[in-house]
């Protein structure tokens, strides 16, 4: 897909270790390859279905023939049984979808979920018992009625009935448009590391067993199938041959037409019969509309393979082009893995919700950009059958590094944002031109380490990945640790050693030390700390030119690594146009000594003709994070590592050949300043450095002043305990007050995943208001922590406040404020969500002066945290606290003029309305003082509000209507105006921050 102890006991006891191993949410600790002799058991299969298409549903019979390879006599076999992951919320696919934000299949509709039933197991003649795990119902134990014995083979039917689901993952249909995968009842892998039964997951693959299939498809006979296998009805082939005749007609979009619809199905069936041996999987994707196109391929070998493309009406010019892209995957994956086994390639455009493609043997249905890539998986999953969900690195990391390859044949800036490149203005804009596709491939893999949130390619299962790590390290790290590992050894040593691996390991169970093992083999050397190191740390590397020396018509250039592993460091010769010259590679070597008082270097010597400059991974092939050291130049001196400084709009990647500043052109007002202009400059937002700096100036025309932000930070990346560490200090002035605040922040935890994100900071705040010279000093510490999924969000938050203002007397001690608050966030539908706030504030010591208190209604914002259009209480309709709220403190909706200095406490309540793009919500508070609100005779603790809330831009830009509340003075307005001057609204600008949003979705 396009986008996952007992070992001990195994070497011990291996029969025990066979015979009873049960389903675990994680994976063991690898096993010693000599734990257990390699065997793989063997299956085959005859399937007949039904599709009903009608009420969605396959009927149908499977028998198979299991044969135990293994060294132990088996009493059960576990089964796969994955349409009942499609059932309920609380399978491990719905708990997923959960995890991983989506609310699609959460809320669906009874109708549209998805099962398998009407199972009757019966082994060599006997009734069998089912025995489902309790915690996954699509895993099954089959109880055997008798010991399967090594060597032995068990005939094992059963009828089946599958709902199909709507589209929310890989089975599925949308409307009579059918995605048949992981339809069957299928034995779970039994290997040398024990049994592999797994829940379904659409982050994360799968193991499958070996074997032949022979499938009778029942369906009308008006749709067009592709499939796993070879079709065997002479009948159909003649109308597949038909059907891309008269598409090889057609050149143009308006050839094809823009129709979509389903035609009716024909009221007469047809059988369609696929046989294929030496496959783990079987897929089929009918669909009543689809053009069809034929083509072949001519392997290395001289065999010559059928392609296919099958596909609507919806993209039909790119899937003309997607036959050439079938070819060119089945062509060149052939020269440089291994020969294509099989007689046919089909690519089947589909309504796929996994991702842009799933792969089968044989056939994959995918978005025309991925056929390279979801071909290619023929290779990488059908036929070097690793186990996906352990080890997804293998499958699709392997994978996108060839599809890369093939795609370079023809873009050699090939790569995850290739499409970036290719619009030649925007490359420019953003100083793209003339980058390696690695060089962006690696951009996600650097905005995650810069922030402690990378996880390593090998020893995370695909379940245990966040989601933005799949994709960066599983795909795209992979890759280019790939391409890095083909040139340190040589681009044709490293094809012979996958070449090897490729004839070893076919139609075999291949682990990680198989590869490494083959390789190893193959060149000759030793290469864990390729496979163990380079693929198990998620550290990131660096590596700069220690010292640069010109002998005659050499180059001596000392490598310096602070690395605390071996690795081999690329570096290379460039000419004045910053050219290639020459490339060399260190042997692997690291600081694996960080006590040693020597620098830990390596020499290389290069030819001195037309050197300008060494440069430090040229092709930027390792996970460095620095390469503005990465260049020396030869003339200057060893010290000059500067280029021109370029301002870049926006975000810039970082380049050894270019230094850049970004910036954005910034737009504000307020009512003291009214409009200001000015510009953010700014350096690397993707990938933050050591030190970060953010410089706003913004010219006020109202007063002929310069306002506006500054801001540097060091971030640290510790070891252990917190994830993040941030040393700030922040300099801020808008309507005539000067705000400096250093602050320490520590962001945990350490570990990476679905976990809550925690957060520490202690600030210094200082506020001058310059009009009324009066300066006052906060000193805060806060602790934060937060977590989401798809249904529901919770959030708490302490803040304990020393406040301290200038004019104060010269024994006042100052305020001692302790705030505390919790929310949390319910969905009741994929739109709809239930809201509850409860806070509490206390002064633990107050002060003489009185002018820090608890609001009701809002907080007096002593730090200058929110961004008021009106603070200075100008306006009569944008007015601070009175109109615009920031939702802290008591966090009432309405205006209600009640402050404490003792403690106040509040409950806030809002529910969004079905139906209707607006919420209600209500307030309750309470204060240790009694006040005098809505012109009341009497003094009041209590307190209420209640209305209707227009969610504009959510959590970012709401209006309120109060319609009852203690501001009243019967508890309703009194009058229209009444009514009106109590509408309120929140203008949250700190939530559109691109940097604050990219931290956020880079934890998911």
């Amino acid at each position: 897909m396009r986008k996952r102890f007992l070992f001990g006991l195994l070497a011990l006891l291996p029969g025990l270790a066979l015979a009873q191993r049960r389903p675990k949410p994680k994976p063991a600790a690898p096993a010693k390859a000599a734990a257990v002799p390699y065997f793989q058991q063997e299956v085959t299969y005859s399937i007949d279905v039904k599709l009903d298409d009608r009420a969605h549903y396959l009927r149908g019979r499977e028998e198979l023939t299991y044969l135990n390879n293994s060294p132990q006599a088996l009493s059960f076999i576990w089964f796969h049984l994955w349409p009942n992951a499609y059932r309920d919320n609380h399978t491990a696919f719905g708990q997923e979808q959960q995890r991983h934000g989506s609310r699609k299949f959460l809320f669906a509709k009874a109708q549209d979920r998805g099962f398998i039933d009407s199972l009757g197991f019966v082994v060599n003649g006997q009734a069998a018992k089912l025995e489902f795990d309790p915690q996954n119902p699509d895993i099954a134990k089959l109880v055997l009625p008798q010991a399967l014995a090594p060597g032995a083979s068990a005939t094992i039917a059963t009828p089946f009935r599958v709902k199909l689901p709507g589209s929310f993952s890989r089975l599925g249909h949308v409307g009579q448009s059918y995605q048949i995968s992981q339809w069957y009842p299928k034995p779970a892998v039994l290997d040398r590391r024990g049994w592999h039964p797994i829940p379904y997951l659409s982050q994360g693959e799968f193991y499958s067993e070996y074997g032949s299939f022979d499938v009778s498809i029942t369906l009308p006979s008006n749709y067009t199938v592709g499939a796993t296998g070879v079709l065997q009805n002479p009948d159909e082939q003649a109308r597949m041959a038909a059907l891309a005749a008269a598409s090889a007609q057609k050149k143009t979009a308006d050839d094809f037409g823009k129709d979509v619809a389903f035609p009716a199905s024909a009221p007469t069936t047809k059988t369609l019969r696929y046989k294929q041996d030496r496959v783990h999987d079987f897929a089929w994707f009918a669909d009543k509309r689809f053009n069809v196109l034929r083509d072949s391929v001519q392997l290395p070998s001289g065999r010559v393979v059928s392609t296919w493309v099958l596909f609507t009406n919806r993209q039909a010019v790119k899937w003309i082009k997607g036959l050439q892209d079938v070819n060119d995957a089945v062509r060149n994956y052939s020269k440089w893995v291994g020969d294509y086994p099989y007689a046919s390639a089909t690519a089947v455009d589909g309504a796929l919700s996994a991702g842009s493609g799933m792969e089968y043997p044989m056939v994959t249905v995918t978005e025309p950009e991925a056929i390279v890539h979801e071909v290619g998986h023929n290779w990488f999953y059908g036929i070097l059958g690793s186990n996906e969900r352990d080890f997804p690195w293998m499958d699709e990391g392997m994978n996108s590094y060839y599809q890369y390859r093939v795609e370079a044949l023809t873009n050699p800036q090939a790569g995850m944002l290739a499409a970036l490149q290719k619009a030649k203005p925007v490359a420019n804009t953003f100083g793209l031109e003339n980058l390696p596709g690695p060089a962006l491939s690696l951009l996600p893999y650097q905005a995650l380490a810069t922030r402690g949130l990378a996880q390593p390619v090998h020893g995370p299962t695909s379940a245990d990945y966040t989601q933005v790590n799949y994709a960066a390290t599983v795909y795209e790290k992979t890759a280019v640790s790939m391409k890095y590992l083909a040139g340190y050894l040589g681009q044709e040593k490293f094809d012979a050693a996958m070449q090897l691996y490729y004839s070893r390991w076919q139609f075999k169970h291949p682990y990680p030390e198989d590869m490494q093992a083959v390789f190893e083999e193959s060149t000759g050397q030793k290469l864990g700390w390729f496979f163990r190191d380079f693929l198990g740390t998620a550290q990131p590397y660096d590596a700069d030119i220690s010292a640069l020396a010109v002998f005659n018509d050499v180059v001596k250039v000392l490598v310096r690594t602070d690395s605390s592993v071996p690795w081999a460091v690329p570096v290379s010769t460039v000419d004045a146009q910053n050219n290639v010259l020459e490339t060399l590679w260190t042997p692997p070597f690291g600081n694996t000594d960080p006590n040693a008082d020597e620098e830990v270097t390596s020499q290389l010597n290069f030819k001195r003709e037309n050197v300008a400059a060494v440069v430090v991974d040229a092709g930027y092939l390792t996970p460095q994070l620095n390469r503005r050291n990465d260049r020396l130049k030869i003339e200057s001196g060893p010290l000059d590592r500067s280029e021109p400084l370029r301002l870049r709009p926006l975000f810039s990647v970082e380049r050894w050949d270019k230094a850049t500043v970004n910036w954005l052109p910034v737009l504000g007002a307020n009512t003291s300043d009214k409009l200001m202009l000015g510009a953010a400059f700014y350096n690397n937002p993707l990938a933050p450095k050591k030190l970060q700096y953010l410089l706003m100036p913004m010219y006020s025309f109202n007063r002929n002043e310069l306002n506006g932000i500054g801001r540097i930070q060091l971030n640290a990346l510790p070891q252990r305990g917190s994830r993040q560490f941030i040393t700030a200090l922040t300099v801020q002035r808008f309507e005539r007050y000067f705000k400096t605040e250093p602050s320490f922040t520590f962001i945990l935890p350490h570990r990476v995943g679905y976990v809550p994100q925690q957060q520490v900071q202690v600030a210094f705040t200082s506020v001058t208001d310059q009009d009324l010279s009066r300066t006052s000093s906060i000193v805060t510490g806060a602790y934060s922590v937060r977590h989401e999924d798809a249904l529901q969000a919770w959030s708490a938050n302490v803040e304990l406040n020393h406040l301290l203002a200038s004019a104060t007397e010269s024994n006042d001690k100052g305020a001692v404020l302790l705030r505390a608050e919790a929310a949390y966030q319910r969905f009741y539908t994929p739109k709809k969500r239930v809201q509850v706030r409860l806070f509490g504030g206390r002064f633990l010591q107050s002060a003489a002066q009185t002018d820090f208190v608890l609001g009701l209604s809002s907080s007096p914002d002593y730090r200058r945290q929110t961004a008021f259009l009106d603070r200075q209480q100008i306006s009569h309709a944008l007015t601070a606290q009175l109109h615009q709220t920031d939702n802290r403190d008591g966090a009432f909706k309405a205006f209600v003029p009640v402050a404490s200095q003792k403690w106040l406490s509040s409950l806030n309540v809002q529910v969004d309305v079905p139906a209707l793009p607006l919420a209600v919500f209500a307030d309750l508070g309470a204060t240790s003082e009694k006040q005098f609100v809505g012109g009341r005779a009497t003094a009041q603790r209590l307190f209420y509000d209640a209305g209707v809330t227009l969610p504009f831009v959510r959590n970012i830009f709401e209006v309120y209507v109060p319609v009852a509340g203690s501001q009243f003075a019967s508890g309703l307005p009194g009058s229209r105006q009444e009514f009106t001057d109590g509408i309120r609204f929140v203008l949250n600008l700190n939530k559109l921050s691109p940097f604050r949003l990219l931290d956020e979705n880079l934890t998911r």
